[in-house]
């Protein structure tokens, strides 16, 4: 579900309004460009305390001995703002004979935050309660989020991601787990849902992303005739696998490149079916503070709904992370259905670079921008329901805090020609929120 911590929107507002801002980019390869060709004498990590050398060490690419490039500095400074630990980066050269010395600079962001959090979908409005999130456990990169949030949703959940479960091979764990009861207003019966979802991906190259997925959810239900099961309980164990391509410059902030995917499933236990996403995702860059985000999603799944896919597996239309101009809880009544189409277009001007802010003790990276979109999509089951009259479109606009951990928060307002005006508020960005099954 989508969540954002209180703090980070308070270190935010606190910060903007003291001025305490610092860069978190690197030196621009320009700073370093009178430095460019002689031989790099030293390389040296300094300010982290946390972080282990060699977690720092394996996205350095600048070699001892091999002639100064000013762009391949930035970018492993860019790798290293992808582990998102860091606050601050910032290198400096200084002349050392007729080579030159290098200077990596570290400001970690907190190992680990205890605080209150958050969550809010369209279907079941606010949850609150303790969260813990860890950044950079053993000083490994290894992130940790557990939290327990009670109100339109009692929820229990945790993640962790290893991104470097072996020492010398980019090989990933992503572990999810958790426990959720709502009322589901869409399908009208009370969920009690429990869902454990292990991943293993390694790299391809440096593009290149290979992934071996588990998953096991059940679901129980208080009303008759919502399961596959008579028993009002589904048992769903899902075997997959995904290929992808990513050539984003950043991670955190992309202004150029691809994050493509391809994923497919299989669905057994109480149902019987095969599942495909095909996840594409364009950035390009308009100038240093625009951009423009290009995105698509496709799903398809096989079977009979209330046969082999269950009727809550079903997509549907409109709010914050599909079709915005519209509520779920009126377009996704009408626009449904076993597959799904949805397209996106997101013009942003960066207002606030995500850089340094501190607050207290603590300093993390933040940023906001102002975003302008239009999206359109359909759902369907049959295939003569696959038409252009069915799709909906929206367009609208908002602005993103760019936070550590859920990436951003957004605020937009929507609007379109049967759904008028709507105000959307959603964590995570739109084309990684649309892929969750409650949205």
């Amino acid at each position: 579900m989508p969540a954002v911590g209180r703090p980070a929107l308070a270190l935010l507002a606190v910060a903007v309004c003291a001025g305490l801002a610092a860069d978190v980019r690197a030196d621009a390869p320009e700073t370093l460009a009178p430095f460019a060709g002689r031989e790099v004498t030293l390389v040296v990590f300094v300010g982290h305390q946390s972080t282990r050398d060699d977690v720092i060490r394996r996205e350095v690419e600048t070699r001892v001995g091999e002639p100064l490039s000013p762009e391949s500095v930035a970018a492993d400074v860019q790798r290293l703002d992808n582990l998102q630990i860091f606050a601050q980066i910032t290198v400096s050269a200084e002349p050392d004979g007729e080579g030159v010395r290098l200077s990596f600079r570290f400001k970690e962001m907190p190992a680990w935050i205890p605080w209150l959090g958050f969550s809010y979908t369209e279907q079941d409005g606010f949850s609150a309660g303790p969260k813990f999130s860890a950044l950079n456990l053993g000083g490994r990169a290894i992130s940790l989020g557990a939290r327990a949030y009670f109100g339109g949703a009692k929820q229990y959940s945790a993640r962790l991601t290893w991104p470097w479960i072996l020492p010398h091979d980019h090989t990933t764990l992503d572990f999810y787990g958790a426990r959720l009861k709502r009322t589901d207003t869409l399908n009208e019966f009370k969920e009690t849902s429990y869902e454990f979802t292990p991943e293993l991906s390694r790299y391809l190259g440096r593009h290149g992303r290979l992934e071996a997925k588990f998953s096991l959810f059940r679901m129980h239900s208080d009303v008759d005739g919502k399961t596959l099961d008579p028993d009002n309980k589904d048992t769903l164990p899902r075997v997959g696998a995904s290929i992808g391509w990513d050539t984003r410059d950043s991670w955190r902030l992309p202004r150029h490149g691809w994050q493509n995917e391809l994923e497919l499933w299989y669905t057994g236990g109480d149902g019987d079916s095969w599942s495909m996403n095909l996840d594409l995702r364009r950035w390009l860059s308009i100038t240093d503070r625009q951009r423009l985000l290009l995105s698509s999603l496709t799903s398809l799944q096989s079977g009979t709904v209330g046969v082999d896919v269950p009727e809550y597996l079903l997509y549907r239309m409109g709010g914050a992370n599909s079709i915005r101009g519209y509520s779920i809880d009126d377009l996704g009544r009408t626009l449904y259905g076993k597959n799904q189409l949805i397209g996106t277009l997101e013009y942003s001007l960066n207002l606030i670079g995500v850089r340094r802010f501190d607050f207290w003790r603590f300093a993390v990276s933040m940023g906001l921008d102002l975003t302008v979109f239009a999206d359109a999509g359909i759902a369907w089951s049959e295939p003569e329901d696959l038409a252009l009259r069915r799709a909906r479109g929206g367009l609208g606009a908002g602005i993103r805090l760019l936070v550590p951990g859920s990436e951003m928060v957004r605020f937009d307002v929507g609007w379109s020609p049967e759904g008028g005006f709507h105000f959307h508020f959603a964590s995570g960005s739109k084309p990684v929120a649309q892929r969750q099954r409650i949205r």
